[in-house]
């Protein structure tokens, strides 16, 4: 029997409920948790947990696929619902290495919980999904064993009705240390806060610190490859149909409309495309080899983070440069800010 894989589950009958819902009323957290409760319901928030706790076992691979496949109708779903797939992937593949220290978000996932990140909120500021790792959240150690988060924005998130949302911050000890931890909310997350990892500022020295930062600029840069792609195909769109209108356009030819946009078109829609076949193979390059991690230390070196980040920054620069091609072929101006 055929392994099912994430965008098996995004058949075009529930892209088509979806309806890009969330885009149309401009990312809304009401449209955006019917889109999340319809991608519940299919098992698509599932995809990354063991078989034996009721996923699909899927591969980073398959999940940036699949992400992709969900972008390209709805974009800002597919970033609502990206942290949730990241943590539960990292999660995977701890539990997979013999650790079950995370093992609790497994049992929450498979009971339907839904997980987010903080300091996520829809701010528009570059790089606001680096904030996993940003020096200026501060935390300090309370009394009952917890921390306390002094950024107000720690509890910001895209991800509409989560019920457990993943907290950084950074806090002055002996030794400069770095908490992840995750909150949670309603009767269900009990106890309402679990402190993740706390260890020494600087390199990932384990698999499920590192599958995060793997998982998370991986699935972030898929969603922003495939709305890029989307905007570029609307354009093109719209280049087509405007070179039909100027075609059987009455008076002079270089008067119609569209005329300007054929003739000066074509370098901006070829060095669009072969970026968006480079970004797509730069995110292969991280995603392909990265398997189900199966050995208990696997090399975790700062090499492979130098090349995760590298990667990051190439999908963020090469959208924007598409969207700046964008506008010289439809003569639009450029969104005032990136999905991503």
């Amino acid at each position: 029997m055929t392994a099912i894989r994430p965008r098996d589950l995004l058949s075009e009958s529930v892209l088509d409920r979806l309806g890009g819902a969330a885009d149309q009323a401009g990312g809304q957290p009401a449209a955006l948790a019917g889109d999340i409760a319809l991608l519940a319901e299919v098992g698509y928030l599932n995809v990354a947990l063991p078989p034996e706790l009721g996923g699909l076992g899927c591969t980073l691979r398959q999940a940036a696929c699949g992400q992709r496949r969900l972008a390209r109708r709805a974009p800002r779903t597919a970033l609502a619902v990206s942290a949730h797939l990241y943590w539960t992937g990292a999660a995977a593949d701890a539990y997979r290495a013999g650790d079950n220290s995370v093992r609790w978000m497994l049992a929450e996932a498979s009971r339907g919980a839904l997980f987010a990140a903080g300091h996520g909120g829809d701010t528009g500021e570059a790089g606001a999904d680096l904030r996993f790792a940003d020096p200026s959240s501060r935390c300090a150690p309370a009394a009952d064993g917890g921390y306390q988060f002094a950024d107000s924005r720690v509890l910001s998130s895209i991800t509409p009705g989560w019920d457990w949302i993943a907290v950084h911050g950074v806090h002055q000890a002996a030794r400069t240390q770095s908490v992840i931890a995750f909150a949670g909310r309603g009767t269900r997350c009990t106890p309402a806060f679990r402190v993740a990892r706390t260890e020494s500022a600087g390199t990932p020295a384990d698999v499920f610190m590192t599958s995060a930062l793997t998982w998370g600029h991986s699935i972030l840069a898929s969603v922003q490859y495939a709305d890029t792609r989307r905007a570029f195909d609307a354009a093109l769109t719209a280049y087509a149909d405007a070179a039909a209108t100027a075609l059987f356009a009455p008076g002079p030819a270089t008067a119609r409309p569209g005329t300007m946009a054929r003739q000066g078109g074509r370098w901006p829609v070829a060095e669009a495309d072969a970026l968006l076949d480079a970004m797509k193979a730069r995110i292969a390059d991280v995603t392909h080899p990265w398997q189900l991690v199966r050995a208990p230390a696997p090399d975790l070196g700062g090499q492979h983070l130098i090349g995760l980040h590298s990667m990051r920054h190439e999908i963020a620069e090469g959208a924007a440069r598409v969207h700046g091609l964008i506008t010289l072929i439809t003569g639009a101006p450029a969104p005032a800010r990136p999905l991503v």
